[in-house]
């Protein structure tokens, strides 16, 4: 479809793939915004044309350029238009943009009015953008345990709209907080377990970024060779970082490699020079005056020292702080001046001191988390039951999750795998079929109490010639078809409606308020999206694809779920009978009256006729 006839809905859609794509997949999600961008313009759509413009000032935070007066021209569009969700998103981004120039004070008055604004703003992927920033503010300020909680709420917000590159996301976050708190070993299962789903998922744009905490972690506890090699796919590289740079630079010089050392910082400090961000540069001078120092020059060593001191105040990262102490205190003392050698000395004690208590609250204070995620997925699975059990229990369950909000988020981030493994078919992520079964009878016996005639429409869907695709193409490249399709009836259905992995290459969904036409017309444009899905695997693409359709409702069809099931499996059987790639209608029941109409009835029709 051409750029300019895109619909404002198409245009959201579009910027918001190129929002998720912000964690890890940047040259696409420029891509994005420039589409969602000219397309708005093209059709007169302000809110659009804003929300790609704030995705395009984001990659270029990413890549280290001020964005403070263009993003807060665009804040002020946000609110004019009213649209409160951009204007959060906007104020996050200048106080990330002020926290990543050193300006903390400025940052927290930003982050105090995002905080407001996402009051009135639903649970999406920009409220995981504040929280991370959030988290990331107080890593700048050595906060490290309100980092952690900012970081929790960001990995649980990732689970539930985000991608796998949003979990490699959290977890180094959350890592940077352990490493900063003093838990080098909490921190390390974490990155190794982002690495991990860098790999499954291929998310090369991110291994470096995991790649260089975990070195930065390996650094701190003396393994510089480990950090050294675990760098070396990246920092030969002509567009490596700054940041990635000045710590190849640093484990080098650990290693008495001054001279590689030497050529990675001086690529690492024109990297720095050009960046609005101050964490870079303040890491080129740190390493910088390591070198001075290892080639016996204090007295150079001790400006570059000295410069890195200067921008402590825009970045209290526990790591800096600690090596720009050490290392004023070593330079003072080589050149014999005992007194100042003396109180970065008292200084660096501190702050080794201050980071033990912090490694201890840490500690502490994930034990205490523990406690409440047993409380609250306790009472959450109770609140879920009742849901399921009875539709008109959501007004006190919603009251249930606002009030336990903040504990089922840090709850959902560690616990949540088990009780979704209880729901959902480890493959697609679909519910499961025990799952379908409890909520149709749940909503059938609803119906059946209050006397509502509401349409509940039932559909089986069988793909064409799974099997072949197997037997062809690998079980590898049908798992990959069963993915691909699942998440194709996902982005077709309403919040109403639900769909399951009945078994094999058998779906089944569940659509309130439509009857059997409703159900068969969505199944035939269903089936045409399908027909154009491009599915490719290992080398492999399919296109073309098809599926056979039974469609029954209540209380046409049916009141029980196994009636309505086995009238849809029968219209399905039809369907392939027929030559397969079509939608079939469960036919009425034998007796001319819908199955399960009580005998009472049917001699009241018999006498009346």
């Amino acid at each position: 479809m051409p750029t300019t006839r895109l619909s404002r809905h198409a245009i959201d859609r579009l910027n918001l793939q190129g929002w998720a794509d912000l964690a890890g997949q940047r040259a696409r999600a420029g891509r994005r915004c420039r589409r969602a961008q000219d397309a708005a313009r093209a059709i007169g759509y302000p809110r659009g044309a804003a929300r790609a413009a704030l995705i395009a000032l984001w990659l270029a935070h990413q890549a280290g350029e001020a964005v403070g007066p263009a993003c807060a021209l665009l804040q002020q569009r946000c609110l004019a238009d009213a649209d409160r969700e951009g204007a959060m998103a906007c104020t996050v981004l200048l106080g990330a943009a002020a926290g990543a120039a050193g300006q903390l004070e400025l940052a927290a008055r930003h982050f105090v009015r995002a905080r407001a604004l996402a009051s009135g703003v639903a649970d999406s992927l920009h409220k995981v953008m504040l929280y991370r920033q959030l988290g990331i503010d107080a890593l700048n300020r050595g906060d490290c345990g309100r980092a952690a909680r900012s970081f929790l709420l960001a990995l649980d917000g990732a689970a539930r709209f985000g991608s796998p590159a949003h979990r490699v996301e959290g977890l180094t976050d959350l890592a940077a907080a352990q490493h900063q708190a003093g838990n080098h070993h909490d921190a390390l299962p974490l990155l190794h377990e982002a690495l991990r789903i860098v790999a499954a998922h291929r998310l090369a744009p991110q291994r470096a970024e995991v790649s260089a905490r975990l070195a930065m972690c390996l650094l701190d506890g003396g393994r510089a060779d480990q950090a050294l090699a675990l760098l070396k796919p990246f920092y030969d590289k002509p567009d490596a970082r700054a940041s990635l740079l000045c710590l190849a630079a640093h484990a080098a010089s650990l290693l008495g490699r001054l001279d590689r050392a030497e050529r990675w910082l001086a690529r690492g400090e024109a990297e720095a020079a050009r960046s609005a961000h101050v964490e870079p540069r303040l890491h080129g001078w740190l390493v910088r005056g390591m070198l001075c120092y290892l080639r016996e020059r204090p007295g150079l060593a001790l400006r570059a020292l000295t410069r890195a001191h200067g921008l402590l105040d825009g970045n209290r990262n526990a790591y800096f702080h600690q090596h720009v102490l050490h290392g004023l205190a070593s330079v003072h003392a080589r050149l014999g001046r005992w007194r100042p050698a003396y109180q970065f000395s008292l200084q660096y004690q501190a702050r080794l001191a201050a980071v033990g208590r912090g490694a201890r609250d840490a500690r502490l204070m994930t034990r205490a988390l523990e406690k409440e995620i047993r409380q609250v997925r306790a009472e959450r699975d109770r609140a879920l039951a009742t849901q399921a059990a009875r539709e008109s229990d959501n007004r006190r369950l919603r009251h249930l999750n606002q009030a336990l909000s903040h504990q089922i988020l840090h709850a959902r981030a560690m616990q949540d795998g088990l009780r979704q493994q209880a729901l959902r078919d480890h493959l697609t992520g679909l519910y499961n079929r025990r799952h379908f079964e409890t909520c149709l009878d749940a909503m059938l016996a609803e119906a059946e109490e209050k006397a509502d005639r509401t349409p509940i429409a039932v559909v089986m869907l069988d793909l064409d010639w799974f099997k072949r695709v197997n037997d062809n193409h690998g079980h590898a490249v049908g798992d990959a078809v069963l993915v691909a399709f699942a998440r194709l009836v996902e982005s077709q259905l309403r919040t109403s409606d639900m769909v399951c992995r009945y078994g094999g290459e058998e779906f089944c969904l569940l659509l309130r308020g439509a009857d059997s036409g409703i159900a068969a017309y969505k199944m035939d444009d269903l089936a045409w999206r399908y027909r154009q899905l491009v599915i490719r695997h290992g080398g492999h693409s399919l296109d073309g694809c098809t599926f056979s359709a039974g469609v029954a409702h209540y209380p046409a069809h049916g009141r029980g779920r196994a009636t309505l099931l086995d009238r849809a499996d029968q219209a399905l059987y039809a369907a392939k009978q027929a030559g397969r790639a079509r939608v079939e209608l469960a036919a009425p029941g034998s007796d001319g009256v819908p199955d399960g109409e009580p005998p009472a009835l049917i001699d009241e029709a018999q006498q009346a006729l």
